[in-house]
């Protein structure tokens, strides 16, 4: 593609609609109680006005890569795994080849909600295992729509239609433009703009389904394998970015009135994402930290620990088949300080957090996961633990 044909340059922290997925309805009937009233509050139409405090946040950021970097907990647990991490990926994967960066590069399709990272890269782990071909372009481009929906049902993944139609088509698009070869997008590439420009999906140009959190996504886990070159980048902002940094209010909520929003509002926006891009970018920027650990100590801290607090947890009375998106019947979990299984969630979370004493909000995970909503439950209770409770915090798993 010459550059006369490419679209005009993006600034750096322009909002941009994230392509999510909807999450289909299912036919069953639910029966949920007519009193019944749902968490998330019923959008308003005004727009979120969205501030930034860095000098609450850059500490707490600061506190959270030392504890990384020693390997404190949740660290140094089993349990806090990167989606890459070796045990997930595939036996028979070619580790720095053609085939490694296009499993990474497909691998993205699911990192966009409605399946935890981690089962998502291990279910592709066995399509590849299964199905190596289609990780290559020249032939991926040419399988039918029906048949890649089938394998990916058989795999145990969702959204069947919307990523078939995607993995298709991109592959196409990297066949043509890319050789096959998504590391080859990023020749003489030396920001995140730049990336940006090849990669988001415009006017029929980068790749379907690539936005924002999706260039950012792509950049991370090719830079992590040593795959491409390094620079600074924003990183991917999702659940568990969003839930941490919200949680210690390092950026905060108004309306247009001036007025704090209410808990329940749905805090997943375009101002939002935009918002944390340049926090993170502007912190690993000024600090000199590379945004790929960053990427880590935050995400690992949330995805590891944070649903374990019972103010996170969300109970789905009709069970997980009844999921219906944004009508899935979702009740808060009741918190109770004196409850022993809640007390040992919260020590094997908050308990062993090296940013418990600036968290102060509930973000729970499953509204997001079934309705895409990000909100605050209200705030995070600290328990009093007992000191048999205590003792039992620190355990590694491995």
């Amino acid at each position: 593609m010459s550059p006369s044909e490419r679209p005009s340059p993006l600034t750096l922290f322009d909002y941009q609609d994230d392509a999510l997925f909807s999450l289909s309805s299912l036919s069953r009937e639910q029966q949920i109680p007519d009193d019944y009233v749902p968490e998330v509050l019923p959008p308003t139409g005004e727009r979120l006005v969205v501030t930034i405090d860095k000098a609450h946040a850059y500490p707490i950021l600061d506190t959270l890569l030392e504890a990384y970097a020693n390997n404190e907990p949740p660290y140094n647990l089993d349990r806090a795994r990167l989606p890459q991490d070796p045990r997930h990926m595939p036996a028979s994967l070619e580790r720095g080849s053609t085939d490694h960066a296009m499993f990474l590069f497909n691998v993205c399709y699911y990192m966009r909600g409605g399946i935890k990272s981690n089962d998502a890269v291990r279910r592709m782990a066995t399509i590849y295992d299964d199905h190596p071909e289609l990780f290559n372009c020249e032939y991926a481009q040419l399988v039918q729509t029906n048949e890649l929906e089938e394998i990916l049902t058989t795999h145990g993944l969702g959204f069947q239609k919307a990523v078939a139609k995607q993995w298709i088509e991109n592959s196409r698009r990297l066949q043509t433009e890319y050789e096959g070869d998504p590391r080859r997008i990023f020749d003489g590439v030396t920001s995140y703009e730049q990336s940006q420009e090849r990669i988001q999906n415009q006017r029929g140009q980068g790749f379907m389904g690539f936005q924002e959190k999706m260039t950012s996504m792509i950049i991370y886990y090719l830079m992590d394998e040593g795959l491409i070159e390094p620079f600074n980048f924003p990183i991917p902002v999702d659940l568990h970015v969003m839930r941490v940094s919200i949680a210690n209010r390092m950026v905060n909520f108004i309306d247009q009135q001036n007025n704090p929003v209410p808990n329940g509002t749905n805090l997943y926006t375009k101002e939002t994402l935009a918002a944390l891009r340049k926090l993170y970018f502007e912190y690993a920027q000024e600090r000199g930290v590379n945004p790929l650990r960053l990427c880590d100590a935050v995400w690992m801290l949330s995805e590891s620990s944070c649903g374990r607090h019972p103010g996170n947890v969300t109970v789905e009375p009709l069970g997980r088949s009844t999921r219906n998106g944004r009508k899935t019947y979702l009740i808060p979990k009741e918190v109770n300080e004196h409850d022993p299984a809640q007390q040992k969630a919260y020590a094997e979370s908050c308990g062993i957090c090296p940013i418990e004493n600036t968290c102060e909000l509930n973000i729970p995970g499953t509204q997001y996961y079934v309705g895409g909503n990000i909100i605050v439950r209200g705030e995070r209770k600290r328990f009093a633990l007992p000191e048999p409770i205590r003792s039992e915090i620190i355990e590694p798993l491995f």
